[in-house]
């Protein structure tokens, strides 16, 4: 499971290589695109790119480009399939919240036909 950190740079990634074999980044490119949600630095990005290696979305290597360290990104299997991941996720919390309030609804009705019966 990713956190959100992670998943919000993943979605970045999923964007910049899809249709593509691989990609450039580098971190400062991370760091401008979080920098909206979130203030990171250089080792939290290498951290989180090092972990979305080992959760096999990406393989990544680092090169050198012009004195500034870039990552060479490739999605993996599991890499291609993240934007429907999103969406599943986003089914299974929207089945979580219906069902928690049809249950809500029906325990108030229950509790209202008890209390009618019983007056």
């Amino acid at each position: 499971m990713l956190t959100r950190k992670e998943r919000y740079i993943m979605e970045y990634l999923y964007q910049r290589c899809i249709g593509k074999n691989s990609c450039l980044i580098s971190p400062r490119e991370i760091i401008t695109f979080a920098s909206d949600r979130y203030v990171m630095y250089s080792p939290e990005v290498e951290k989180i790119v090092t972990n979305l290696v080992y959760d096999n979305y990406i393989d990544m290597a680092k090169s050198d480009k012009k004195g500034e360290m870039v990552y060479c990104v490739s999605l993996k299997l599991k890499g291609q399939g993240f934007h429907r991941e999103l969406i599943n996720d986003k089914r299974t919390m929207m089945v979580y919240v219906g069902r928690t309030v049809v249950l809500a609804i029906l325990s108030f009705l229950i509790t209202w036909v008890l209390k009618l019966l019983i007056s």
